[in-house]
């Protein structure tokens, strides 16, 4: 490591794409943030694949000349969603957000095929979300000649370096990767007309997955022959760059919320499920985490927001002294952008009843990760939900365990950063690199 070095962390979030400078002590000395350019277009949300390196072209010109002093890239972002290439390297689809509903039919194949057995070896209910669903929809369409899936952090490895990777926790929620034997399931792939052979090798997070190229270089501005590697799932690289320990529960807070708890052996699949859990690896593959939803927090404040038109911090100061008016049937209602049963009147009672609503979402997320991993001693929040006091109090109000707050605005991005030290040789582990501070909510 030279004298005054720095990482990059890169987080590819379906509504945001971030990107943080970090030096050898952990400061954070540079960050930019740019929209992600999905766009929703007849209840259809998609974005391209040039779309998306102009965008991360943009966040790392945002950074300004700092980031010539970059040793090492690592990138976490959005699971799932991703695009299909052809032996040319050139895209044959858009990528296709993994809340869009497309993929219906190839879950119910697979469900058909394979019965109950496949979730317990994926770790998680075959949903619409997962990637093979979306790959499977667009084989059915007719799509042919695919040589490739990319997915979206994955595109970014490709885009700097030319290599194709992926790390374990992100092949482990395409829905056709065995958690429990960490090796792909080609009859999966095969019952979708999928050839098995378009997924990619699957490396741990922190292994120098490739070297910046002479292109990278151009559009990237970083230096050619700098070591990138991914970081994985952006909620389980956010696990390594928000201070939780490894006992601890971790709250991701951002367009959706959820609960992480994380296990040294395989957790019993059956009762993840049963809990309406997922079971994944972390992104090195030596462990295992449990993930439960909570809600899409951020889309039902977003909507509510807008609907009632004020902005976060003014609602929040609002919501101090209201009385919070009942709000948990309006949760499903504003998830669906549908705000036409919101009321008018009192909006700091509206918005108080809402987070209130949305912290039991997640006390009841928090009581079913803990059946499958264990008792926890503390919850650690992070992401833009962790700005707002009155809803980490309404957390720390219902949640059997105490509530602290990641002090990192960017805890993905930063552990991006954590595992390009570990591929630039900085620390042997992700554990080993210096922690952000953690604030307890009393």
């Amino acid at each position: 490591m030279r004298e005054g070095g720095l990482l990059l962390g890169i987080d590819i979030g379906t509504t945001r794409t971030k990107s943080l400078l970090v030096d050898e002590q952990g400061a954070e000395l540079a960050r930019a943030s740019v929209p992600t350019p999905f766009r929703t277009e007849a209840g259809s949300t998609e974005m391209t694949a040039p779309a998306l390196r102009s965008v991360l072209a943009e966040v790392l010109a945002r950074l300004g000349s700092e980031i010539e002093g970059v040793e090492a890239v690592g990138v976490a972002g959005l699971a799932e969603s991703g695009a299909p290439f052809d032996r040319r390297g050139d895209p044959l689809a858009p990528i296709i957000a993994w809340h869009d509903p497309r993929g219906e039919e190839s879950v119910a194949l697979l469900e058909q095929r394979f019965g109950p057995e496949l979730a317990s070896l994926v770790g998680q209910h075959l949903r619409t979300v997962s990637s093979v669903a979306k790959l499977g929809w667009l084989v059915g369409e007719g799509l042919g000649h695919v040589h490739r899936w990319v997915g979206v952090p994955e595109l970014c490895l490709l885009a700097l370096t030319g290599e194709w990777a992926t790390d374990f926790s992100l092949a482990a929620r395409t829905g056709c990767y065995d958690v429990g034997r960490r090796r792909w399931l080609p009859e999966v792939a095969r019952a979708l007309a999928i050839d098995p052979a378009v997924m990619p090798p699957v490396l741990a997070a922190g292994t120098p997955m490739g070297r910046v190229s002479g292109d990278g270089a151009a559009w990237s501005r970083l230096d050619r022959g700098t070591p990138v590697t991914l970081a994985g799932h952006d909620h389980l690289a956010a696990v390594a760059g928000c201070g939780a320990g490894a006992e601890d529960l971790a709250n991701s807070v951002g367009t959706a919320e959820t609960v992480v708890g994380r296990a040294a052996h395989l957790p019993d699949v059956q009762r993840a499920l049963a809990q309406r859990a997922a079971v994944t690896l972390v992104p090195t593959g030596d462990g295992w985490a449990v993930l439960a939803s909570a809600a899409r927090a951020g889309r039902v404040l977003h909507v509510a927001a807008s609907a009632l038109g004020r902005p976060f911090a003014e609602l929040d100061a609002l919501a101090v002294e209201a009385t919070p008016l009942e709000a948990a049937d309006l949760v499903a209602d504003l998830q669906a952008g549908d705000a036409s049963r919101l009321p008018s009147e009192d909006p700091g009672g509206v918005w108080a009843g809402l987070l209130q609503a949305l912290a039991v979402r997640t006390a009841g997320a928090v009581a079913r990760v803990g059946d499958v991993v264990g008792p926890a001693p503390r919850m650690v929040v992070f992401g833009g939900g962790s700005r707002s006091r009155r809803w980490l109090l309404a957390k720390s109000e219902v949640c059997p365990l105490s509530v602290w707050r990641s002090t990192t605005d960017e805890a993905a991005a930063r552990g991006a950063a954590v595992y390009a030290g570990v591929a630039a040789g900085w620390w042997p582990s992700p554990t080993q690199a210096p922690r952000v501070e953690l604030e307890e909510i009393a």
